[in-house]
């Protein structure tokens, strides 16, 4: 699993001003993308990052999902919650109960109007868009760590013990068995999801294969799905992972950390890919990463000093990415 300044009006501005640039596509390799490596963390001319955003201050923002440019909604490390539509965040208060959540990927949106959440040892809360719904427990779930959806009706999740469950649209399943814990999950389809931590593992629509040993360098922090033939996976050593419909590629190292002080080099912490060709990394001393379809661009500082835990692009031309300071980036184009 993964585990671990402007006004808001003037970056909301910005960000609503931005139009989307051309990106270059391309197939993936069976052996990884080609690479860019990062010797220093730069900041681009006209970059396209919006100034921080205050959510919620001094909150450990640990995972963000937008469903749409309309829509985020943003999770910190004590289970509370932030909506953040068009750039102006608010409060919509605690998911499910305490104790606090025990991953850091416990909530992803799929519509404006839903929203699914893992957020205790054994509960699930679902959101309509307004408010968190009563917490459903589920007596044999061991703490709950990820879940990944698609659409309103499939959804299906993983907890510390290697249990997983599975959410129909109107009840969970019992226990249909993984094979440990999962940083995240992220799936394409009902038949088609990839759970990360120390391996990458393949829900097949009935079953989790046994996780693959594709890592031996890092511990697979995020990972994201657009396609049952496209998979970008990233690492605590600063690698990415390609997926191209049967394996992993071999890790490629687009995140080397400089040797900055009072910094926390934990390599790369998110990743979110809306299609193919378009994916965007985060990283622990504040860059972004940007994937064309081909290569990967050298790290862009957008947060100085500061973790990027989360990033979530729900289209090509918005993303949003959050840090453990209670602070929320807009990007409204892509280059």
């Amino acid at each position: 699993m993964i585990r671990p300044s402007l006004g808001i009006a003037g970056g909301v501005a910005l960000a609503a001003s931005l139009v989307l640039a051309g990106c270059g596509g391309g197939t993936p390799s069976a052996t990884g993308p080609t690479t860019t490596t990062a010797t220093a963390p730069t900041t681009a001319p006209g970059a396209t990052w919006s100034n921080a955003i205050s959510v919620a201050k001094g909150a450990s923002l640990t995972v963000v999902s937008c469903a749409s440019p309309s829509l985020c909604v943003a999770g910190s490390a004590s289970g509370q919650s932030y909506r953040i539509s068009d750039g102006k965040p608010a409060t919509i208060g605690p998911v499910g109960s305490t104790p606090s959540p025990q991953g850091t990927n416990y909530l992803t949106c799929t519509t404006a109007t839903f929203c699914a959440a893992v957020p205790n040892q054994n509960q699930a809360v679902l959101f309509n868009g307004t408010a968190w719904g009563a917490p459903t427990t589920i007596s044999s779930a061991q703490g709950f760590e990820s879940i990944g959806c698609v659409g309103t009706t499939f959804c299906v999740s993983i907890d510390g013990e290697g249990n997983s469950f599975v959410y129909n649209g109107a009840r969970w399943s019992g226990n249909v068995g993984a094979w440990g814990a999962a940083n995240q999950i992220s799936c394409a389809s009902p038949a088609f999801c990839v759970a990360v931590e120390g391996g990458p593992s393949v829900w097949n629509g009935h079953s989790w294969t046994q996780p693959s040993d594709a890592d031996p360098q890092g511990q697979l922090n995020s990972v994201a799905c657009p396609s049952p033939a496209f998979c970008m996976a990233v690492d605590s050593a600063g690698d990415v992972l390609t997926w191209t419909g049967s394996a992993f590629s071999v890790p490629a190292s687009i995140a080397k950390e400089p040797p900055l002080s009072g910094t926390n080099a934990s390599g790369l912490t998110s990743v979110s890919c809306p299609t193919t060709t378009f994916c965007r990394a985060v990283d622990s001393i504040g860059r972004v990463f940007n994937y064309n379809g081909s290569s990967w661009s050298s790290g862009t500082l957008i947060d100085n000093g500061h973790d990027l835990t989360s990033v979530s692009c729900p289209t090509v031309s918005y993303c949003m990415a959050v840090d453990q300071s209670g602070r929320a980036f807009v990007s409204a184009s892509a280059s």
